[in-house]
């Protein structure tokens, strides 16, 4: 057994970031009451020309604004309740939802109303000659991505009045309804909409009705749409609109039902389903259209394997380049067999088999989607080829950028479901498809992680973990090559601390011609030559590792497949991994050389949107006193503006700092961690400490915190702006000792910072969640150095834990443990010693320190159970033990009411224990039964 105490050893180096502080007697202390006004920017987006700009800015509660920029006037429009927006190709226009009141919905929901009774979204076109139209009751709209000057939206039929006109928002629209009365039958639940088709510019609107769905063509030329008419007999209709002409034809009408309506890039060529089975189940038939209909496959096709019929669940698209129709195939659903049983008189059992190849948890969490399952089919038009790409077997396939290519790669994990419960890895058997003969070829076996295909067709990457190289094959040889990165370099994630075989530090993606697949090390770019006859090309020229930085590669245009910029350059993201400071550089092309700071600073990034034909970028910086505003620049950032402020407020509240400091661990290492000081720090003052953390946080160095409730952690802005010290430190583990671990990294750390002379000994508290809780309570097993704990979602015993599920995803979790983050390395029959050795639940008479525990019953990821085998051991022994069980929400919540009852709950807790605060009555007396919902007990006695 391994000894826990080791000595202390003490190194201060610290790394300063001073941030502007506000004078205490002009700033108050944050508060619960600011959390619902505090804005996020959301959704930001930037027009083709970069003519305007567009961003959402929402209060964690209450009613948002869409703010539109237009930068070559600084000026500004605002739309309020908006969101959502699209900007037309053209930027003549733009379309957004306007969502209710929330004072509306709320007063709804509080008299009862159903979801479909709730007040609904409207649309609202503004156009940018400064014409508005607005439509109430919006289900969907499109607006075309490349080119076109119009746009559809779908939207609910106003209710029939009798002898009343029904007025829609424009004139043009108004109809009279008169209510009819007709023999009672059995209500046909198809639902249909009002089509406008939109011509923003022009106010021209064409009105349709009985329509189901629509689509519109990426160039604007065409618009597809499916009616539906509840007669007798009902007959749907399959329209197609041209948008250049304002006329339209019929394609298609028969009595049944339309789904899944498809049209290819140019808007020439139209899919769909049909079935007209008038039962619930439906087999359906898919059709296309170029100068006439073509019947691609039905229910009889003999092309398809026995018993398959088109999917209706299975997306229904085109190719980028229209040579290609994708859909899916699945059995034919079985007839619907009537229920002759009653509830009681019914068996209700999952049976568990030991081959299942997963466990009956997991496919009850996948059981709607097995049902929706379908195997991806591919339709050539030229030639009528009927092809199928997958299969029961082969379940997965990539068609490769925008399904262009000749071949595809299939994907079989079968083989390997049932180890995957103790590995974690997902292993998978690749294929090589050609999607022109149906041929398929096995490729590789057991292959976990992403397999990529060339731009060309000709080549497939992929990381290989039991040699920790990436490789390469020739498809038309099969030639596989390694790629070796050299002395002292490696391609794999160096910084993998966790049992499992390590995965790949990254790839960028293929080059236009294929010459290189870009992969990383942990500082640079390289290039690996698929073919093999070149050793890889460091393409940073290794300036990421002289530096101690990190390049990685921004792809700005995801409408291509390759990586470089349209010049052959390449936008590269910046990290110091010392000062942690970001920024952009640019790389000129792929024959290596250093890339040239654009602009680095103490900031964290967002990853820029660029407009799509010109130079225009839209990005954030933040830092933890900045909110993370938008800003506008060109690709050089020579000239950035900042073009948002959403939360001004912010000066006039307690803001703290945020520094490194460096110490040495028990075990003798040299250990850094992120210290928090309070607004107006005085190192003369003895203040309050929270210790939090959770595995590496100092790469969060310059991340922005907004006041908001707990959804399961402290925050360090509320509590550095309310007087408390609060320190997060990095913590190297060791396989089979993450208990241990812990206790190296976050014991010294805390004994170095009481060293500092500015922490009160006897007030520091400790917090986690999750991996974080564990490691809390297992502390707390050792060591009486913390005055008060709170672990959220803990697991204490890891001997049950071991074979508990993630109701979630339904996996048992003993991957957790023998290759995951639980770091034990081996299984429980193995090892039970190291089960035993890491499970707080063992040690539980030894615990001194208050714990309030957070266990919710409807935890996905750590079994609820957990927390309730520590809550009843420390009962058990007598210990000052509070357990919070939010009734049915999440790992971490997920529900606002109850992220603020925990906000508050916590820090009345610690504010108790550290700062001598009176006891509330729920931690005094409790909360009974009987007086929940009715009580909070947040007050003092």
């Amino acid at each position: 057994m391994k000894s826990i105490i080791r000595p202390v050893l003490w190194i201060t180096t610290l790394i300063f970031l001073p941030l502007v502080r506000i004078a205490a007697q002009d700033a108050v202390p944050l508060h619960p009451g600011v959390y619902d006004t505090w804005h996020s920017i959301d959704k930001p987006g930037i027009s083709a020309t970069g003519k305007l700009v567009y961003f959402e800015q929402n209060p964690q509660y209450g009613d948002g604004k869409l703010i539109i920029h237009y930068p070559s006037t600084d000026a500004y429009d605002t739309l309020k309740r908006a969101g959502g927006a699209q900007v037309s190709p053209g930027e003549d226009f733009l379309a957004c939802r306007i969502r209710p009141f929330l004072r509306e919905t709320r007063k709804a929901r509080l008299d009862g109303k159903k979801k479909d009774e709730l007040p609904k979204d409207s649309l609202l076109v503004y156009a940018l000659n400064g014409k508005r139209y607005i439509y109430p009751g919006l289900k969907s709209f499109g607006i075309p991505a490349k080119s076109g000057k119009t746009m559809f939206a779908l939207i609910d039929k106003p209710e029939p009045k009798e002898d009343t006109a029904v007025n829609d928002t424009l004139s043009a629209d108004t109809v009279a309804v008169k209510k009819k009365v007709s023999p009672k039958k059995k209500k046909d639940k198809t639902e249909t909409y009002l089509l406008k088709i939109i011509y923003p510019a022009d106010s021209l609107i064409f009105t349709h009705e009985q329509v189901t769905q629509a689509v519109i063509s990426e160039t604007g030329t065409s618009i597809i749409y499916a009616t539906y008419k509840p007669d007798s007999i009902p007959v749907s209709e399959v329209m197609f609109f041209d948008t250049e002409k304002q006329s339209e034809r019929q394609l298609f009408s028969a009595p049944g039902h339309i789904r899944n309506l498809a049209v290819d890039a140019q808007g020439g060529q139209v899919a769909f389903m049909h079935s007209s089975d008038t039962a619930k189940t439906k087999r359906y038939s898919l059709y296309y259209f170029q100068q006439s209909i073509v019947h691609v496959a039905d229910t009889a096709d003999t092309r398809l394997p026995a018993g398959f019929v088109p999917g209706e669940h299975g997306k229904v698209y085109f190719s980028e380049d229209g040579s290609k129709l994708y859909f899916g195939i699945a059995p034919a659903p079985l007839p619907e067999v009537k229920d002759t049983l009653t509830d009681d008189e019914k068996a209700t059992v999952d049976i568990w088999h030991w081959r299942d190849p997963q466990l009956q948890p997991q496919q009850l969490k996948q059981l709607d989607e097995e049902r929706k399952r379908t195997y991806l089919t591919v339709y050539h038009p030229r030639t009528g080829k009927l092809i199928h790409l997958a299969d029961e077997m082969v379940r997965s396939v990539n068609t490769g950028f925008k399904g262009n290519g000749k071949f595809a790669l299939g994907f079989n994990s079968e083989p390997y479901q049932v180890e995957a419960s103790w590995r974690g890895n997902r292993y998978r058997d690749v294929y090589l498809i050609n999607n022109e003969t149906g041929s398929r070829e096995l490729l590789l076996q057991r292959i976990s992680g992403q397999v990529s295909l060339g731009n060309s067709g000709k080549y497939i990457a992929w990381y290989s973990e039991t040699d920790s190289l990436w490789k390469t094959m020739t498809l038309k040889d099969k030639k596989i090559t390694s790629h070796p990165a050299g002395k002292d370099i490696a391609f794999y994630d160096e910084e993998h601390d966790v049992p499992g075989l390590p995965g790949p530090a990254g790839s960028a993606g293929w080059l236009k011609d294929d010459r290189f697949f870009v992969v990383y090390d942990r500082f640079d770019l390289w290039g690996l030559d698929p073919e093999g006859k070149n050793s890889p090309v460091c393409l940073t020229a290794g300036e990421g590792r002289r530096l101690n930085k990190r390049f990685r590669n921004l792809n700005l245009d995801r409408e291509v497949p390759h990586i470089e910029n349209a010049d052959g350059s390449f936008l590269l993201s910046s990290f110091d991994f010392e000062t942690k400071d970001a920024g952009f550089r640019k790389l000129e092309g792929a024959g290596g050389g250093s890339p040239v700071s654009l602009l680095e600073g103490p900031y964290k990034y967002s990853t820029p949107v660029k407009a799509e034909i010109s130079q225009n970028l839209l990005w954030a910086r933040s830092s933890f006193s900045e909110f993370p505003d938008l800003w506008l620049s060109d690709m050089t950032f020579a000239s950035s503006v900042k073009i948002s402020d959403a939360n001004p407020q912010q000066k006039n509240y307690l803001w703290g700092s945020v520094e490194i400091v460096s110490w040495t661990t028990t075990a003798g290492k040299p250990q850094k961690g992120l210290l928090y000081k309070p607004a107006g720090f005085d190192p003369g003052i003895k203040y309050p400490a929270l210790v939090y953390f959770y595995e590496k946080y100092t790469d969060q160095l310059h991340q922005y915190y907004a006041p908001k409730p707990s959804r399961s952690i402290i925050s360090p802005t509320y509590c550095t702006s309310n007087g408390y010290v609060v320190f997060i430190p990095d913590i190297d583990y060791e396989d089979g000792y993450p208990g241990l671990s812990a206790y190296e990294s976050v014991v010294s750390g805390t004994l170095d910072l009481i060293a500092r002379g500015f922490i009160d000994r006897d007030r520091i508290g400790i917090q986690g969640q999750s991996w974080g809780g564990y490691q809390v309570a297992w502390l707390i097993t050792r060591t009486n150095l913390y005055k008060a704990a709170m672990a959220g979602a803990p697991v204490s015993n890891m001997t049950s834990a071991y074979g508990g599920i993630r109701w979630e995803s339904g996996m048992v979790r003993q991957f957790q443990y023998e290759e995951g983050q639980s770091r034990i390395g081996a299984s429980l029959w193995d090892r039970p010693d190291l089960y035993i050795e890491n499970s707080p639940l063992f040690r539980a008479d030894k615990i001194e320190t208050p714990l309030l525990i957070m266990a919710n019953d409807a935890d996905g990821a750590v079994p609820w159970y957990q927390g309730i085998e520590l809550f009843t051991a420390l009962r058990r022994l007598q210990k000052p033990c509070w357990l919070l069980n939010y009734n049915g929400d999440e790992h971490n919540l997920a529900k606002r009411g109850n992220m603020k009852d925990l906000d508050i709950r916590m820090m009345q807790f610690f504010d108790h224990y550290l700062k001598g605060k009176p006891a509330p009555e729920w931690m005094t007396k409790g909360l009974p039964a009987i007086d929940k919902g009715r009580k909070t007990g947040y007050n003092i006695d």
